[in-house]
């Protein structure tokens, strides 16, 4: 009899600790679907989507700020979403009727802790919970831990060539550069011109007021 009740024991225990270890690999699914659509539905309990707010240039601290998400809940115990289903079955290599029994199980576990008053935390997520009728949902900023502010600083490089191109044609900076100082230079032939002019007329005159 002890035996018996021992052996029933331990099963129950394993059967317990397996349930667990599948719901932590459950939490990674809806955590990683999340992060990819921008939106979870729990059958039975109502949808999180992902609201963001573009990223942002700080000038004066040279840093981009990534997009800012802000995580919200809709309670709506009739949202259902078959492309999770799919996701899922990809993901544990089972059919998608297997991973559908798997989720559905799992979702069921989620209702009843919650109906028993057990506040559960969705690995970055955030915090879900129910008072009376009303689910609710305390999003936390993991998802934002995820993807912080990087350096923006603005790089000169100096001789560093790239194609322009001049019409029908693609020539390099270097080649632009040639050629439009080549232009310059020759357009500035009429000022050594005019100043050689000057000088000419000053010797004239000065010859001239000097000797005559």
């Amino acid at each position: 009899m002890c035996y018996l009740t021992f052996v029933a024991s331990h099963t129950s225990t394993a059967y317990l600790y397996a349930t667990e270890k599948s719901n932590n690999f459950m939490y990674q699914y809806l955590a990683k679907y999340f992060s990819l659509n921008k939106k979870l539905v729990l059958p039975g309990i109502g949808l999180l989507n992902a609201s963001a707010k573009p990223s942002q240039l700080e000038f004066v601290e040279k840093t981009l700020h990534a997009p800012v998400y802000a995580i919200s809940f809709q309670q709506d115990e009739n949202v259902t979403d078959y492309y999770f289903i799919s996701f899922l079955s990809k993901e544990i290599n089972v059919s998608e009727h297997d991973a559908g029994n798997r989720f559905s199980n799992f979702i069921q576990q989620l209702i009843n802790k919650l109906q028993a008053g057990l506040a559960l935390q969705l690995p970055g997520l955030g915090l879900l919970s129910k008072n009376d009728d009303a689910y609710n949902f305390i999003s936390t900023d993991t998802l934002q831990q995820l993807y912080p502010g990087v350096s923006a600083e603005r790089v000169i490089r100096q001789n560093a060539q790239h194609t322009v191109r001049v019409g029908e044609d693609h020539k390099t900076s270097a080649e632009m550069y040639e050629i439009l100082h080549k232009e310059a230079t020759h357009d500035r032939w009429w000022i050594a011109a005019i100043v050689l002019s000057v000088v000419g007329i000053a010797a004239i005159l000065y010859y001239y007021l000097t000797f005559k």
